[in-house]
């Protein structure tokens, strides 16, 4: 019993570190942003999880809409930030978003429901984009203050800590 007790602790740890806190139980994978602007009319209302850097954001009425750079992502549902991005989409949240938190640049992982395609401009050019009503949403966080070119000098400790000279 002990040995199992242990087992499922060391499985659950494991796991939470893998983990990037959405919950994409009923996405679609398949509905990736190309495959949605191809079908969309077969893909409409579905679930997708995609990924991408925000451009721009405005807070209306009622909602808040994020125009987002799509972006390929990896396995753990992490931007691929060196990737050639696949286009633009509007991702749209009920309620208030504090523009301040998602701001231009960041990088995000959105769960959303595909509900429509929206006309609109990209400088002077039309463009159509594909609108994700967004269930979950996570925001990367920026570039850990602690990476450092490869000129420094540290010491680490196997608990995480490390002193730089």
């Amino acid at each position: 019993m002990r040995k199992l007790f242990i087992l499922l602790l060391l499985s659950s740890i494991i796991g939470a570190c893998a983990t990037h806190g959405l919950n994409v139980r009923d996405v679609n994978r398949k509905l990736t942003y190309q495959f949605a602007m191809d079908y969309f009319d077969d893909m409409k209302g579905q679930t997708a999880i995609w990924t991408g850097q925000i451009i721009s954001g405005k807070n209306l009425e009622k909602t808040t809409e994020l125009e987002i750079l799509a972006f390929p992502q990896n396995d753990y549902d992490e931007p691929i930030k060196d990737a050639r991005s696949y286009g633009r989409f509007i991702a749209v949240r009920s309620g208030y978003l504090e523009l301040g938190e998602y701001a231009k640049n960041r990088w995000v992982t959105l769960v959303g429901k595909l509900v429509d395609k929206r006309k609109g401009k990209v400088g002077k050019s039309e463009y159509t984009y594909p609108v994700l009503e967004i269930q979950q949403i996570k925001v990367w966080p920026d570039e850990p203050d602690y990476y450092y070119d490869d000129s420094d000098v540290r010491f680490h400790f196997g608990i995480g800590i490390f002193h730089r000279f």
